[in-house]
């Protein structure tokens, strides 16, 4: 059993799906600290290339009523307008790819409902994208799991709970998982290679970090050959990252 975890994010880029479809099981872990820290998170915006260059689609939300909020805590501001604004902006920069109608069914579901918190837009929205790419994995919400714990220990009791044999994961988990605990538990821990390779897109030198609407739009029923990873195991990964 293969075992992925990730935060929300909202509209996510490929790599967040070639995560997902690595994963037998993948967990949304939505009740770990929510940053506003615009300078690293993209739980509540994503990067859309345009002719003038890259821009940042952002979800307002409301400020934090206490200090460590989660991610499932956070509330989004009333004013609905947000996600009109958000579609007519994918839909003009997209304009002129040959797979942009494609979007319109996912656009409409942005817009047909009245989203109240964060993480049921991005979980919601996320869903809905890897159906569209023909990833569906098991999923869970953290949130919905009630295990305790907090770092490392969380990760590997989440892990425990859902039989896995192997848990893939991102390079941020170098800096805090206890690689040892998982091998003692009889869990391999593997970090997800992104294949970054460039697909058609438009508005000059390709940018692969930017919303997975784009890849979509532009490689229409080709999109999911463009969601591509490896893995690696961690003890190779750590030296890797000794030497730099």
């Amino acid at each position: 059993m293969v075992v992925a975890i990730n935060q929300p994010c909202y509209l996510p880029w490929r790599g967040f799906f070639s995560l997902m479809k690595l994963a037998d099981t993948f967990v949304f872990y939505d009740d770990v600290q929510f940053t506003s820290n615009t300078a690293k998170s993209f739980f509540s915006r994503v990067q859309l290339k345009t002719s003038r260059g890259r821009t940042w689609l952002t979800v307002p939300v409301r400020k934090a009523g206490r200090f460590g909020q989660a991610i499932n805590e956070v509330n989004l501001l009333a004013d609905a307008r947000w996600a009109e604004a958000h579609c007519a902006k994918i839909r003009d920069a997209l304009n002129a790819a040959p797979y942009v109608d494609a979007l319109e069914p996912f656009l409409s579901k942005l817009v047909g409902r009245r989203w109240t918190r964060l993480s049921e837009l991005t979980i919601q929205t996320t869903l809905e994208l890897a159906a569209g790419l023909g990833i569906r994995p098991r999923t869970h919400i953290s949130s919905e799991m009630r295990l305790p714990g907090a770092g490392s220990k969380r990760v590997l009791t989440v892990c425990r709970a859902l039989g896995a044999s192997t848990y893939i994961t991102g390079h941020g988990g170098l800096r805090y998982l206890d690689h040892e605990s998982f091998e003692a538990a009889g869990i391999a821990v593997e970090y997800v290679q992104y294949d970054l390779a460039p697909y058609p897109q438009l508005h000059g030198s390709f940018q692969p970090y930017v919303t997975v609407l784009d890849l979509m739009a532009n490689t229409g029923e080709e999109a999911a050959t463009h969601v591509r990873a490896t893995t690696v195991p961690w003890r190779e990964m750590w030296e890797r990252s000794s030497r730099i």
